[in-house]
């Protein structure tokens, strides 16, 4: 049976996990999202499970995409900077 030291230091390991993944949660450095487009001119895109638009400064298009979407369109896309910026990889059929 392990001592009250070894037990202490065992539950310490584990609220140092708990702490790490969390921050790490919170940080969003990357995760997929999709969305429909609603504007054109500015680009604008309303993501699915998010009521706030994405504005035209926080897309990036990649060469795949540009020129190609039309409002109504879904939109594949990968969010970075903890959600300040959204690439739009691809149209979802």
């Amino acid at each position: 049976m392990p001592s009250w030291g070894a037990w202490a230091l065992y539950e310490l390991v584990g609220v140092i996990q708990r702490i790490v993944q969390e921050t790490v949660a919170a940080m969003k450095l990357t995760d997929k999202a999709a969305g429909t487009v609603i504007s054109i001119s500015p680009l604008k895109v309303l993501p699915d499970l998010n009521a706030q638009q994405i504005p035209d400064a926080a897309l990036l298009l990649t060469d795949s995409v540009r020129g190609r979407l039309a409002v109504g369109d879904k939109v594949l896309m990968l969010r970075v900077q903890g959600g300040n910026q959204y690439i739009i990889l691809s149209k979802m059929e």
